[in-house]
């Protein structure tokens, strides 16, 4: 057999394979999203649940569990999270056979809402920001027996992208060492979301929901607040979020470097990881283009602008 490096399970086998594992019986299921990790709706005669099979190699079941452990630990704390369900044995993560290799996954209770759509409101971060921040403090003295590492090194994302891609090098190695240079100062306490966007709130009766901990990591919590810095709703956002904390006046000026880890970060995305799967042609879609424009514009921005070598 020819090595798989990511397949595709068919929902009615899916749903067949695993509700023997949850003691359940599913009678429907369906792909819900297709991207880094596969997302699967599934549902019982009298309850919906969504599928997290996450992508081969990319995550171990005890990461997960780190995953999973804040969840309950956020749900401990008073903040609502999607509740997740556990395996007859007890497990939060099991693992799925696949031609690829073993695919951890997730059960997660469906929850009732909608993503917010632009136009977006001052009203609306504001609210974002109140969550975002009780997000922080919940998590803040959250502990696991499992390991998580930390965000990823921007150092070796650039290697990566220059390995395929080095029109741009002198840009991307000046804004890389004006990371290096200002952001040893900022605060590393507390339990960062890492992807906090509008992509990942849901809107429910009881007020948003705040989802996704695929990327959340021990660290510094100025990472969360970069793509919010750059939307026109950032003081909404940050007068909501001092309701119940503080931003702190290091975290604000280390904005503008973090800004760049994170579009060399989706950078590396576009043109290194997503090829491997959707093939080279990816490239040429335009995400990639639009995150080195937006580097030329942050190169721009920064600081005593910096010089491009």
């Amino acid at each position: 057999m020819i090595r798989t490096f990511r397949s595709l399970p068919d929902p009615t086998a899916l749903a067949a394979g695993i509700g023997p594992r949850y003691g359940v019986t599913f009678v429907h299921c369906e792909l819900r999203r297709t991207l880094v990790n596969d997302v699967y709706e599934l549902a019982t005669d009298d309850a919906r649940y969504v599928l997290k099979l996450y992508q081969y190699g990319r995550r171990t079941a005890n990461e997960i569990r780190w995953e999973t452990g804040l969840s309950a630990h956020l749900a401990a704390a008073g903040l609502r999270t999607p509740h997740v369900v556990e395996l007859l044995d007890g497990d939060t993560v099991g693992l799925l056979e696949t031609p690829e290799g073993p695919r951890p996954f997730t059960l997660l209770g469906y929850v009732e809402g909608s993503t917010p759509q632009p136009p977006f409101s001052d009203e609306l971060y504001h609210a974002f920001g109140r969550q975002v921040a009780r997000f922080h403090n919940a998590a803040e003295n959250y502990t696991s027996p499992y390991f998580r590492p930390p965000a990823e090194d921007v150092e070796q994302a650039l290697e990566q992208i220059l390995a395929v891609d080095d029109a741009e090098e002198n840009l991307l190695r000046t804004l890389v060492a004006a990371v290096r240079n200002n952001v040893s100062q900022y605060s590393t306490a507390g339990t960062c979301h890492g992807d906090v966007s509008m992509d990942n709130v849901l809107l429910t009766p009881q007020g948003l929901l705040l989802l996704d901990f695929d990327l959340a990591a021990r660290g510094s919590l100025a990472p969360d607040f970069c793509g919010v810095a750059s939307t026109p709703h950032w003081a909404a956002f940050k007068a909501g979020y001092r309701i119940y904390r503080p931003i702190s006046a290091e975290d604000e000026a280390a904005i503008p470097y973090l800004q760049i880890v994170a579009r060399i970060l989706n950078l590396r995305f576009h043109l290194v990881d997503k090829p491997r799967y959707r093939g080279t042609e990816s490239r040429g879609e335009g995400w990639a283009a639009a995150e080195y424009e937006g580097l030329r514009a942050v190169h721009s921005a920064l600081p005593g602008n910096v010089q491009r070598t």
